[in-house]
């Protein structure tokens, strides 16, 4: 289950903007992995004025995916998503650090599904994943 987490400023971000981050998050995810949309999760955590993390900057970009896709998938994922988030927001680009953080794929579960390797769904798979979230 890919999940991106955007730690923001308090009320930085309008819920229009937010909601605009998370879709274009899950098209970039999308259109890079091949992941049905459903499987994307985008997260906001607002921090107080004072209290904003040591990044240098009051924004982050964290992402968490299923290991073993080729690094230069990883690159364009990570760089599309803070381009959209700097679009959306208005922050310039060099003010949004990220990473994307990886687990093995037998580490995560959707719709009662054990992941499989990325590569390796298959049309069977997403078919079963399909049918158990529509039950």
């Amino acid at each position: 289950m890919p999940y991106y987490r955007c730690i923001i400023p308090q009320d930085s971000l309008t819920f229009e903007q937010r909601q605009e981050i998370a879709l274009a998050f899950t098209d970039i995810h999308c259109g890079n992995t091949g992941a049905p949309r459903s499987f994307v999760s985008v997260s906001f955590f607002e921090t107080p004025e004072g209290e904003q993390p040591e990044f240098g900057t009051p924004y982050y970009l964290d992402g968490g995916n299923r290991a073993g896709r080729p690094e230069e998938v990883k690159q364009q994922l990570l760089a599309d998503l803070t381009q959209a988030f700097s679009d959306i927001s208005g922050v310039p680009v060099e003010q949004i650090p990220g990473r994307i953080r990886e687990n093995p794929a037998s580490w995560t579960m959707e719709g009662g599904f054990v992941l499989p390797e990325p590569g390796q769904e298959g049309p069977e798979w997403y078919a079963a994943a399909a049918a158990a979230a529509a039950d």
